[in-house]
C-alpha cells in the first residue's frame, strides 16, 4: 500500500484506446478496492478505541465509587471514634465529680 491510495496512477490513466480503457479500469477498481480495505482498517480502529474508552469510562465511574465508599467508611469510623472519646470524656469528668465529693463527705462528718 502506498501513502495516497495509489491515487498517483490516475496520472498514468489513457482512455483514448481500448487496452488503455481497460487498463483504467483495472487502476480504478484498484483504488477503489484500496480505499475500502482503508475504509475497513479505519473503521476496526475506530471500533477498538470506542471499546477502550467505554472501558476507561466504567473504570474510572468504577474507582470514583470505590473511592467515595472508602472515604464514606473512614468518615463513619471517625465519627465512632470520636463519640467513643466523647463518652470517654464524660465518663472522667463524672469520675472525677465522684471523686472530689467522697473527700468532702468525709471532711463533713468530722464537722
Amino acid at each position: 500500500m502506498t501513502i495516497g491510495g495509489g491515487l498517483e496512477k490516475l496520472n498514468d490513466i489513457d482512455v483514448t484506446t481500448d487496452s488503455g480503457a481497460d487498463s483504467a479500469l483495472v487502476s480504478i477498481e484498484y483504488m477503489i478496492q484500496n480505499a475500502i480495505d482503508s475504509a475497513a482498517s479505519f473503521g476496526s480502529a475506530q471500533g477498538r478505541i470506542e471499546t477502550q474508552s467505554n472501558f476507561i469510562t466504567s473504570l474510572t465511574d468504577s474507582l470514583k465509587s470505590g473511592i467515595g465508599t472508602l472515604v464514606d467508611a473512614d468518615m463513619e469510623e471517625a465519627s465512632a471514634r470520636l463519640q467513643a472519646l466523647q463518652v470517654q470524656q464524660q465518663l472522667g469528668v463524672q469520675a472525677l465529680s465522684i471523686a472530689n465529693q467522697a473527700p468532702q463527705s468525709l471532711l463533713s462528718l468530722f464537722r
